[in-house]
Formats: structure tokens, C-alpha cells, sequence
């Protein structure tokens, strides 16, 4: 009759630590595969920004070193004296910037015709583009590499000459994912000039350029940008491995430490839900097997006969240590698992034995059993019932079922009309319980064959109160007449809660104003006392 969990789950259950651990470890390597992946991809998009940024500055370099330049007296006419006429314009260029250390002006036979620079005519390159940049020259009186930028303009071409500083400061990344930074000629094959950043040191220096590797090598990964002021020059940054390792590493660590960090809140909420689950079933389980679930009875008071003509049969859970536990615990357990119809039956056929006596003492009386929608769907569960009652001489209106709200019983599906019908048919009164806290509708009380509807609780505490709920004990009880079904109350617990629901023609009372639920032997003790003229 038992309905297990499937052996899948418990396998699972079972070996939950190891196949979590697994599952951990594959998602992790994915994950740091995945990682991996983007970091290089983070990394190269990284050196293509770096490497564009680098190429603005040196084009803004270039601007601002022209600006000053293009305002010269040098268009269409000769330059007679050079002393007199141009010299001064130079010197006062040179004077008032602090980027530019000379300025030599040539012809077209590449020869100087004025300058600032002493032995101009050792850096005047011999072929000159639009726009040329040339170097590094040694310069006399000078500690420094200088690099000569040279533009034709009219019939003159005039260089300006630059400090290997002022181009090693321009080329300096921000950002350090980078070791080296070269300005690459494409035509010469060659790196014009090369910045190198010191081992175990954040400072860049300048680096000659015969050790360097060109940009065409493949043992480093480099990109480029071309520069704008310059036809075949482009910036090459280079990535530094290091760096780029220790990045990834890094990333792959906090990863790592992020990721075990959520895998372990999830185990635990995981493991903590699993466990509550499967080890209440085991639990619930090892309980019906050794028999420690046990029915009370709660007594039902007949206000037209003024005494107890019925009971509702609960049921109680007595733990190994003795604990008695209550089903809101673990009732959503059992009817979830299927264990909720060895229970029930349990509870039934020990019920039956129990109240043997009551019913031949009190023809009359009744006991109130309650069903969900399991025990509809159960194949067996009430051919086992009619077996028991059978077994045990239990007329049929000696038992009243009482049909939870809690789940919703489909009325579209017929096993459920069906077999209510059928029950009537045998004589069994059918109730609709804790009516107004589920789901149940006038539409749900026409469809179904019930005879009694029990008025939950939550409306009858509410009578005295003022309260919501209290306005709504008088249109349950006026719609329940309405369908000529006998009113329960339950949750009785005052006089004035009595004196009300009798005053509503409301027959039926059941709560703590009359008796809590009570054992056996406590219940025949109640019904000595009180149906023989004891008031209440």
C-alpha cells in the first residue's frame, strides 16, 4: 500500500555529496576554461585600446608641434638672409615650446637654409614624403637620442627636431598589460623608436632598436595601429606574458573563490532541504512500520440533543523519545510521498477497534475520517476501507468523511464525482472541510455530493471580534442552508462563539468549549459523564 520514492532519488540522496563534488569540479573547469578563453580575449582587446589611445597621443604630438610652424613666411618666396628675416621666428618658436628643441629649414636639394640646431645638416633626411619622421640622432651637447619630424611646405621642407623624451613620454601606456611600445617604419622594415619597461620597476626607458623583435615576429602577441600623421609609421604594443599570466591567474583564483563560495550556500540549502525531505519520509516510514502513529478524537456536541453524538478522528505521531508530534509537521509530508494512505488506514482500522464498543453502546454516534485527493486516487484505498468496516461490523453511517479543502479536488475529473457518488450510494455522510481557507466555491459545493460543511476555525474565533471574518460566518451559514447542508462548527471555545452559532441554527459544535481531542479512554470517560446529564 506504500508509495515509495522512486530508488532514482534515493540513489541520488544517498550519494549526493559525491555526485555534487563531481558536478562541482566540471562545472568549475568549464568555467575556468570559459575564463580563460576571455581573459586572452580580454587581453587583446585590451592591447588594441592601449595601442589606439598610444597612436592618438602621437598624432596630437605631431598637431601641436606644427601649429606654431604653419604660420612661417615661407610660402612662394626665397628666403634671402636667414639671420634677418626667418632666424628670429625660429628662435622665438624654439623659446616657447617645451616640446620642441630645434627647427631646421632646407630646400628642395635637401640643403639648410636656416636653423636652430647646430650640424642640421647631418639630420636632414635625403627623401622626404609629405610628412617623415626620422632618428634617433646622437646630437652634440645633448644627452639624449633626438628624432627629426620633417614636412615639405612650399618649396622649403622644414624639420622640427624632437627629444627621444618627449616621444618616449607620448608612447608610455597607462594601463599595464604591456612591456614594450615601438613606433614600427613599414618601408624600412625597421623600429624607428622603442620604449621598454624596466624589470622590477614601473618605469619606462628608452631602448635602442637593433635588440628588439619586429613586429612581423610570432613568439609574442603585439598589435598595431598606424599613425595618422605619418603614411607608413605605426605603433606595435607589445603584450608582457608576465603580466598577462599574473592577470589570468588572478582571475582564475577569485573565480575559483567566488564560485566554491556560491556552490557551498547552495550545497548547504540544497543538502538542508534534501535532508528535511528524505529523512522526515525515512522517518515517517520507520513510524508506520513500528506503529507510532496513534488517532485522538475530537467530540462532536449536538446542540438539538445537547450531547455528543460524534467524533473526529486525528492524528497523532509519538516519536522513539516519546515527543508527541502534530501532524502540520509532516502531513504535507505524507500526502506528498503517498505514505498519507497506509496511514490513514492505520489510523482507520485502529480507530475502528478503539470505537467498537462507543458504537454498540451509542448507535447514533459517528466518527469523522479525513480525505485528500490521494486517497481518491488511490486504486486501492477504499476497497481496503469497505474491507476493514466490513471486518469490524461498522455501518456505513457511522462514518462521516470529511474532504479537505487544502488541495482542490478537480471537478472536471469524474473519479471524483464518481466515487463520492458511490459512497453516498453506501449510506456515508460526505463533508466539505475547513470551508473558506482553500479554494472551494458555490460551484464546488453544487458539483459535489456533500451533506455537511464545516466552518473553519479562523471564521468562528472571529465572532465577538468586529473582525472581516466575522461578517463572514453569517453568508457561509445563510448559503450552506441555501443548499440544505448541515452546518459543523469547529474552533468552538466560548460561550458567546456557542450562544451565536446556536442562534444561527448552526447544530453542530466541535472545539476546546466542550473537550480537546482526547484518547480513548478519556472519550468514553467524556460521554459517561456529559450524555448522562452533565451540564457543559
Amino acid at each position: 500500500m506504500k508509495t515509495p520514492i522512486p530508488k532514482t532519488a534515493h540513489f541520488i540522496f544517498k550519494k549526493f555529496n559525491f555526485f555534487w563534488v563531481l558536478g562541482t569540479l566540471f562545472l568549475l573547469i568549464i568555467m575556468l576554461l570559459v575564463n580563460w578563453k576571455q581573459s586572452d580575449k580580454r587581453s587583446y582587446n585590451d592591447l588594441q585600446r592601449t595601442s589606439v589611445t598610444l597612436s592618438n597621443n602621437v598624432d596630437g604630438l605631431i598637431e601641436d608641434l606644427f601649429q606654431d610652424v604653419y604660420s612661417l613666411p615661407i610660402y612662394g618666396s626665397e628666403i634671402p638672409d636667414c639671420k634677418t628675416t626667418l632666424f628670429p621666428y625660429l628662435q622665438y618658436i624654439t623659446a616657447n615650446s617645451s616640446k620642441i628643441s630645434g627647427l631646421i629649414i632646407s630646400n628642395k636639394n635637401h640643403q639648410v637654409v636656416c636653423s636652430t640646431f647646430p650640424k642640421a645638416a647631418s639630420l636632414i633626411a635625403k627623401t622626404v614624403t609629405p610628412r617623415t619622421l626620422s632618428g634617433p640622432y646622437k646630437a652634440a651637447l645633448f644627452d639624449q637620442p633626438v628624432y627629426l619630424v620633417q614636412q615639405k611646405m612650399g618649396s622649403y621642407n622644414i624639420g622640427i627636431v624632437v627629444f627621444s623624451s618627449i616621444l618616449e613620454k607620448t608612447l608610455q601606456p597607462t594601463v599595464r598589460i604591456t612591456d614594450s611600445v615601438s613606433l614600427y617604419d613599414q618601408v624600412k622594415k625597421k623600429n624607428i623608436m622603442s620604449i621598454v619597461l624596466r624589470k622590477n620597476s614601473t618605469g619606462w626607458s628608452f631602448a635602442t632598436t637593433s635588440g628588439l623583435q619586429p613586429p612581423i615576429s610570432k613568439k609574442r602577441t603585439y598589435v598595431t595601429e598606424p599613425l595618422q600623421s605619418f603614411d607608413d609609421i605605426q605603433v606595435v604594443v607589445y603584450e608582457d606574458p608576465n603580466m598577462r599570466l599574473t592577470y589570468l591567474w588572478v582571475s582564475q583564483i577569485i573565480l575559483c573563490i567566488i564560485f566554491l563560495i556560491g556552490s557551498y550556500l547552495v550545497y548547504y540549502l540544497t543538502k538542508k532541504t534534501l535532508t528535511r525531505r528524505y529523512s522526515l519520509h525515512n522517518a515517517l516510514k520507520s513510524a508506520l512500520k513500528n506503529n507510532e502513529f496513534y488517532p485522538v478524537y475530537q467530540p462532536l456536541f449536538d446542540v438539538d440533543k445537547k450531547k455528543f453524538t460524534g467524533v473526529e478522528v486525528l492524528l497523532r505521531w509519538a516519536d522513539n523519545t516519546g515527543e508527541t508530534i502534530m501532524p502540520d509537521s509532516f502531513i504535507a509530508e505524507t500526502e506528498g510521498s503517498g505514505l498519507i494512505i497506509p496511514i490513514t488506514l492505520q489510523m482507520i482500522e485502529e480507530s475502528f477497534q478503539e470505537l467498537k464498543s462507543v458504537f454498540k453502546e451509542h448507535p447514533d454516534f459517528h466518527m469523522g475520517i479525513n480525505l485528500c485527493a490521494a486517497h481518491f486516487l488511490d486504486p486501492y484505498f477504499f476497497n481496503e476501507f469497505y474491507r476493514l468496516a466490513d471486518k469490524y461490523n461498522i455501518t456505513s453511517h457511522q462514518v462521516l468523511f470529511e474532504i479537505t479543502e487544502r488541495d482542490l479536488i478537480d471537478k472536471n475529473n469524474t473519479l471524483f464525482n464518481d466515487r463520492m457518488q458511490e459512497l453516498r450510494a453506501r449510506g456515508h455522510s460526505l463533508a466539505i472541510d475547513d470551508y473558506g481557507t482553500g479554494h472551494a466555491s458555490i460551484s464546488y459545493l453544487q458539483q459535489f455530493p456533500f451533506d455537511h460543511l464545516k466552518i473553519d476555525k479562523l471564521f468562528v474565533q472571529a465572532i465577538g471580534t468586529k473582525a472581516i471574518t466575522e461578517s463572514l460566518n453569517d453568508a457561509i451559514i445563510h448559503m450552506a442552508k441555501n443548499l440544505k447542508l448541515h452546518i459543523i462548527a469547529e474552533g468552538v471555545e466560548t460561550k458567546e462563539q456557542v450562544n451565536y452559532l446556536a442562534a444561527n441554527g448552526v447544530r453542530f459544535l466541535q472545539g476546546w468549549y466542550f473537550s480537546k481531542a482526547l484518547t480513548i479512554d478519556k472519550l468514553i470517560e467524556l460521554l459517561r459523564e456529559k450524555n448522562n446529564g452533565s451540564s457543559l
